[in-house]
């Protein structure tokens, strides 16, 4: 078979051993579900092909899943064994294959399989690549993958000289039980019986002489490749032929001879030592010198008038160039000297005349198109500048210019382009003008520090990482204490040993040393615990951490002050309590004006208070105590009441300590130390004496008294019932979860507060949930921007559901007329309410006047005829 050209490795020995190679070479199991195709019936993945009338147990082949290589020496002594034994496998079928089956055996791997097998394989190899429509058609081993043409159709022995032999007692099966006879790397064939597997090396000895050809012996044919050196002297003419070799007996040419002649150059003008292998026979013929010096060669030519122009070179020089057999014509080379001497010329130094024609000598400059000639009169030496006019490109390409021969510059014309391509690093870029060049390398250095941190990179600009540091110290690395070490060499940049060794450095105190060897300069603190003082010295604290020398203890200091009125209110403190010795606590003593507190700095008793205006915050009432609003004091020893008082300058007091005011409660203050009552206290008081007249003293008259809803809310109501009916659920499930929680638990698990995020939606429903949470006495916040901007509203303790819900608001229509609403009380209780409530309920709300837009009822009976 032809060699290996699968896709799959090939065995390490040249063959693969019935155990190592599984399911088509390859130790995975589904190796063959893709390229086995037998029939139609059998193309399916994942399924290894049987051979008809085979029964496949996969039991029996576990004990092979595991591989074990077969040195190339035992391959046919184990297969011989696994033949004998009927245990030898199929790799297609993975059936054992008998004394009686045909087979098949490769002639690179020397697997065997059935002939029926490895000719299905073959031909459902080759059908695939024939519906591939590809050229070269042909079939791989299961095994080793080594392609093949001819599909296998005769059974054969071992040794292939046998067609179907027949089965023998006492003879390997598939064997002939001839002599082998199969060809070998040597000219011997193998005198095995007809076996399988590879033949055995060959056994015949044969001559083998050593290097120099002085010894002979007898050696194995399959070791007749070995090389063999006697002990004598090689002594075979080396190169140069003056000398021999005087190495051992070695294989190959001897080499050069290495023995230095000092020996003169070609034109005899310098000698040097040159190695005797170095000589050129065939160069030095006819020459004195044996190398070239690289000057001019200077020797006389054979018109002995002028001196060889030629650099150092071997043989004859070449004949003068003025000779007058060489020149035969004039200069430019139109006319024979014969038609312009009338003499001919008798030396190499009489001049060469010239002709009346013009030079016509193609000239170094102009292009392939267009050439330039030399447009002078025939002259001797050579032509003077071209005054014509190219089309000079410069080196970049960029731009061309109209110019003459002989002003081109040297190094060609240059333009003012800035080339910018990125160099070869990949971070600079190139700044030349007219830059031609394709590959950019960057020639700033790279300066870079490496991964030592302690050197820099040497190299040019280049992309990457730098490499790492080279450098390395060949003396030890101790570490802090000196007990461990690294030993050298130790590359440049690597960290100081690490050592498990306790800490040897000196310690502030007496405790035991708890941590290792270390690099810092400082050691750790020590956390022994121990008992200490407290800085301001009241009491010892205990388990405090032996580094923390002055520990606190948290209490006021309490020292009494140098005023002696005040104590220290810092907490424990090192030092002095006062700052430059002053004690700078507020004074405490009462003002003469309001009893106040004087709040000045510390002054001395006999120090009068701060005479000032006094600015402590109070809470003033009106006449019957139900409205209190926040306002300073105002109050001052130098102002008499009853005065003119500068109220614009108190307001604006006011207002900077964000108290919001209006100028006639301030003047009502100031005046009358009070402030006047308003509607809400004269209709609180008159509805405290309707409770009393009808006996709800004890009933807050909030709860059956129906909120004011806004006339945005009650358009909402009208419009958008469903989203009304939505919110006013959640906040009345929110109120009575909160309230129905805390009920049940005690004082120090209550929920303080509950919150829900509301969907995004557009502005006028935030609006209502906004208004409509106020009526709860819910708070709301919006969160995010459009268009995803929600409402987060708070349940509180002050949470509370209304007695009369907006959606209980119905619109009453009537002939052209507006609908307005109809109310409806509504109580928490669920027992209906008695006429007298209800009645008290109206009563209170057509006093009050807490709705707008609403039709009230005079009585009872009105409402029930209704």
């Amino acid at each position: 078979m032809p060699e290996n050209s699968g896709g799959h490795d090939k065995p390490q020995n040249g063959y693969p051993s019935t155990h190592t190679y599984r399911r088509g070479g390859n130790n995975n199991r589904n190796h063959r579900s893709d390229d086995h195709k037998l029939n139609n019936a059998s193309r399916q993945s994942n399924r290894p092909h049987r051979r008809p009338n085979h029964r496949f147990n996969p039991r029996r082949n576990r004990r092979y899943n595991h591989e074990r290589e077969v040195p190339e020496s035992n391959q046919a002594t184990c297969l011989r064994k696994q033949i004998e034994s009927n245990s030898h496998e199929c790799m297609v079928c993975y059936d054992t294959i008998n004394a009686y089956c045909a087979t098949y055996s490769c002639s690179q791997c020397f697997n065997i399989f059935h002939l029926t097998c490895i000719r299905q394989w073959a031909q459902s190899k080759l059908e695939d690549q024939v519906d591939m429509q590809e050229t070269a058609a042909h079939w791989t081993c299961p095994a080793c993958q080594m392609p093949a043409t001819d599909l296998p159709f005769r059974y054969l022995c071992y040794c292939k000289a046998v067609i179907n032999p027949v089965f023998k007692p006492f003879i390997l099966p598939h064997s002939c039980g001839e002599k082998c006879s199969r060809s070998r790397d040597c000219d011997h064939s193998c005198p095995e019986p007809c076996h399988p597997g590879k033949c055995p090396p060959c056994m015949f000895t044969v001559v083998k002489a050593c290097h120099c050809g002085d010894h002979v012996k007898r050696v194995k044919c399959s070791e007749r490749d070995t090389e063999f050196q006697c002990s004598k002297v090689c002594g075979r003419a080396l190169n140069c032929g003056k000398h021999v070799c005087e190495a051992l007996c070695h294989p190959s040419d001897c080499g050069r001879c290495v023995h230095s002649n000092n020996l003169a150059c070609y034109c005899s003008k310098t000698k040097r030592d040159v190695s005797c292998g170095d000589e050129n026979a065939s160069e030095n013929s006819g020459s004195i010198g044996f190398w070239r010096c690289g000057a001019v060669c200077g020797r006389s030519l054979a018109c002995g008038n002028h001196k060889c122009p030629e650099l150092c070179h071997p043989l004859q020089c070449p004949p003068c160039s003025s000779d007058t057999g060489a020149v035969r014509t004039c200069p430019c080379g139109k006319t024979d000297l014969r038609k312009i001497l009338s003499t001919p010329r008798s030396s190499c130094l009489d001049p060469i005349p010239t002709c009346k024609k013009d030079c016509r000598k193609e000239l170094p400059c102009g292009n392939e198109t267009q050439k330039h000639f030399c447009t002078s009169q025939c002259h001797s030496g050579p032509c003077p500048p071209c005054q014509q006019k190219s089309l000079i490109m410069c080196t970049c390409r960029s731009m061309s210019e109209a110019m003459r021969c002989s002003d081109i510059p040297e190094g060609g014309l240059k333009c003012e382009r800035v080339c910018f391509k990125k160099k070869s690093c990949g971070r600079h870029r190139c700044n030349s003008k007219c830059c031609m060049e394709d590959n950019h390398v960057c020639m700033i250095p790279c300066n870079k520090f490496l991964t030592c941190k302690l050197h820099r990179c040497e190299e040019l600009c280049h992309k990457g990482h730098c490499l790492p540091c080279l450098r390395s110290t060949f003396t030890e690395v101790y570490c802090t204490c000196g007990k461990t070490k690294l030993d050298p060499p130790v590359a440049c940049g690597t960290p100081r040993p690490k050592c498990n060794e306790l800490c040897s450095r000196d310690h502030p105190c007496d405790h035991p040393v708890g941590h290792a060897c270390h690099y810092e300069e400082s050691c750790p603190p020590c956390a022994y615990l121990v008992n200490r003082m407290c800085m301001g010295g009241h009491q010892i604290r205990r388990h405090i951490p032996c580094h923390v020398t002055e520990p606190s203890c948290g209490d006021v200091c309490g020292k009494v002050l140098s005023c002696g009125l005040h104590q220290c209110r810092r907490g424990c403190h090192l030092g002095l309590c006062e700052v430059d010795g002053t004690c700078t606590a507020p004074c405490e003593q009462p003002r003469v004006s309001c009893g106040h507190a004087c709040r000045q700095p510390c002054h001395p008793r006999d120090t009068p208070c701060n005479p000032g205006v006094c600015f402590e915050q109070v809470k003033v009432a009106c006449r019957c105590k139900r409205r209190t609003i926040s306002l300073l004091c105002f109050k001052s020893p130098t102002v008499e009441e009853g005065t003119n008082v500068p109220l614009a300058r108190y307001m604006g007091k006011l207002r900077s300590m964000n108290i919001s005011v209006s100028q006639q409660e301030l003047h009502d203050y100031l005046t009358l130390s009070r402030v006047q009552c308003t509607e809400a206290c004269r209709l609180e008081e008159r509805n405290e004496r309707l409770a009393d007249a009808f006996g709800l003293k004890d009933v807050r008259l909030d709860s059956i008294i129906a909120p004011s809803y806004s006339q945005f809310l009650t358009s909402m109501n009208e419009k958008n019932k469903a989203f009304v009916l939505e919110v006013e659920e959640q906040f009345n499930k929110m109120i009575t979860n909160y309230k129905a929680v805390n009920e049940k638990a005690d004082t120090l698990n209550k929920i303080k507060h509950t919150y829900f995020d509301f969907k995004a939606m557009n502005r006028d429903k935030r609006r209502f949930i906004h208004e409509l949470a106020e009526i709860y006495k819910i708070g709301t916040q919006s969160f995010d921007e459009e268009p995803q901007r929600n409402v987060q509203i708070k349940i509180s303790y002050d949470s509370e559901i209304p007695p009369l819900l907006l959606s209980s608001i119905m619109p009453k229509k009537s002939n052209g007329a507006a609908s307005s609403a109809v109310i409806r009380p509504l109580l928490q209780s669920p027992v209906y309410p008695s006429p007298l409530q209800l009645e008290s309920n109206f009563q209170t709300l057509r006093l009050g006047e807490q709705v707008d837009n609403t039709v009230v009822y005079d009585s009872w009976e009105d409402y029930q005829t209704s």
